[in-house]
């Protein structure tokens, strides 16, 4: 039997970290962005004739569906485990790329808030540039034919496809891949790409759906995120990887550094040039940064080896205090939880000065030093993180989220069901007209209403839905309730205004930095109207 090594078990703990950091809590209401894609892959289950601009994740959609159901968490599940799969694709270079630089380059992206945040959203973003690093690794290692055939499923994700393509082509060339080889593996890629477009030859459609993807990649939605917003979100949400990456080029470059330097450059261009329109288009930045600090984070622990190792246990002691810390306070928005991380690297600093004191070697205290803030600046990206996904992932202020689900949603669904049981005898059964462009989030919360019809004209319909400035066309007296459904926060406000004396005020920038405060929401609402009958019938709304 063979036995497991440190190395092995450390792997195992990484996927169980980025497995429960990713697949928690999925089940949260989609938002407009997550439900526009995912009422694609519902309506072509349905046997509707609709166009998937992102063949891969919408294949991958429908047989989810199907197996599992129309449920928010399935529909986010893909994602997920693309996000683990990102996380976990050093292992399978780590003979070349260096045993502890590919554990920590994983260890990276598993708590970097990016990747988290767009593993959690349903899209097709992240299981392309899962694949694009995949393609990239196996290239580089002289595994031509999995190489290709990533590559291949790496083009089916259409309007997904492009930049992730272009920059795992030139990355792999950078880090040494022979041409003459890829050239060779053409036929696993077009197979690859066969399969993954048309879902194993079932939707022959799939193909011309991937080439329309790839136009649509050229028109960013409207409501895409500007690139000094999303700069700004990377630079509070990924000090650790930030702050490392630079520092490999102290020494010599390699061809490694200068691959991963590619995706860095790469995914820059994309969002300064507005061909980026969501945090999605920041994960090459995210994944070539770690690439680059890995190797300095190795050097460091290198360099922390040769101290005892009851200070990692120490170290480690302190680190759980401000995690939890972090935990405890951050998803409360209150400012206690601040306190921790400094604490904690007060006393690491104060212990690493009075061991390198002992020292004639400099470097070592500078060593400590630079473990100490390395290990504050990974309290504080898992604060981060924790608040970003997990503690206000609801939250409209966070510098990535569009929009947000409001409460009023989640209620509206419940009286819906709710209404319906007490008139008819069984959920989802009671006829709803809605009226107006609904948003993608409202239209996937009525999913599985049996009877629901999207119309101006006037109906039958006992329960209607429609924006406030509208009433109901139907014959009869209505009572109405209206709900918060979609909430956005105008972060474009957010800047530093010069006040009459002079100077300037920058309290709402800083309350944001700090804790995602915003004012002003703007908020979208609809209106609930039952008819007088169905309102005595259902014992009326609240």
């Amino acid at each position: 039997m063979q036995r497991i090594t440190r190395e092995d078990a450390l792997w195992c703990a990484l996927a169980l970290l980025a497995g429960a950091l990713r697949l928690a809590r999925l089940d949260a209401p989609l938002t407009n962005a997550e439900a526009a894609s995912a009422l694609l892959a519902l309506a072509a289950l349905r046997g509707e004739p609709v166009v998937l601009p992102n063949p891969l994740l919408g294949n991958a959609q429908m047989a989810t569906f199907a197996l599992l159901g129309a449920g928010d968490a399935w529909a986010r599940l893909l994602p997920a485990l693309g996000g683990v799969a990102l996380c976990l694709l050093p292992m399978a270079s780590r003979t070349s790329l260096g045993r502890r630089p590919a554990l920590l380059m994983g260890a990276l992206l598993a708590l970097s808030p990016t990747a988290w945040f767009v593993a959690r959203e349903s899209g097709g973003a992240m299981l392309a540039w899962a694949l694009a690093l995949a393609a990239q690794l196996a290239w580089r290692d002289n595994r031509p034919w999995p190489a290709a055939i990533a590559f291949g499923l790496l083009l089916a994700a259409g309007r997904d496809a492009f930049v992730p393509a272009v920059i795992s082509l030139l990355a792999a060339l950078v880090a040494g891949a022979s041409p003459a080889a890829m050239i060779r593996a053409w036929p696993a890629a077009l197979l690859g790409f066969l399969l993954a477009a048309t879902g194993l030859l079932l939707r022959p459609s799939g193909l011309g759906d991937a080439f329309y993807g790839f136009t649509r990649w050229f028109s960013p939605p409207p409501d895409s995120l500007s690139a000094t917003r999303l700069i700004l979100g990377l630079l509070i949400s990924e000090p650790l990887i930030l702050l490392g990456a630079p520092l490999s080029f102290v020494r010599r470059p390699t061809r490694d550094a200068l691959a991963w330097l590619t995706w860095v450059i790469g995914g820059a261009l994309s969002v300064f040039i507005g061909l980026g329109s969501d945090a999605a288009a920041l994960l090459p930045v995210v994944v070539g940064a770690a690439g680059l600090a890995a190797g300095v984070y190795d050097a460091l622990v290198s360099e922390m080896a040769v101290r005892p190792s009851w200070m990692w246990g120490i170290a480690v002691v302190l680190l759980a205090y401000a995690g939890l810390g972090v935990i405890q306070y951050a998803g409360q928005g209150r400012s206690e939880w601040l306190l921790t991380p400094p604490v904690a690297v007060t006393l690491l600093i104060a212990l690493a000065a009075s061991l390198g004191w002992t020292s004639s070697d400099y470097r070592l205290p500078l060593a400590n030093v630079a473990c100490a803030g390395s290990a504050l600046l990974m309290v504080y990206t898992l604060g981060v993180g924790w608040q970003m996904n997990l503690a206000r992932s609801d939250h409209p202020g966070e510098a990535y989220r569009r929009d947000a689900v409001a409460p009023g949603l989640v209620a509206l669904r419940h009286d819906l069901r709710q209404i319906s049981i007490r008139v008819t005898g069984e959920p989802d059964a009671l006829a709803v007209q809605v009226m107006g462009e609904a948003p993608p989030a409202l239209r996937w919360a009525l999913r599985e209403q049996r009877n629901v019809t999207y119309s101006d004209q006037p109906t039958a319909a006992g329960l209607v839905l429609t924006p406030p400035a509208r009433q109901p066309p139907a014959a009869g007296r209505f009572v109405g309730s209206s709900r918060e459904v979609i909430v956005r926060a105008p972060l474009s406000e957010l800047s530093c205004s010069p006040l009459p004396q002079g100077g300037f005020d920058c309290l709402g920038l800083a309350r944001w930095l700090a804790f995602r405060e915003v004012r002003n929401l703007q908020s979208e609402r609809w209106v609930l109207w039952l008819r007088d009958d169905i309102a005595r019938r259902g014992g009326g709304i609240r």
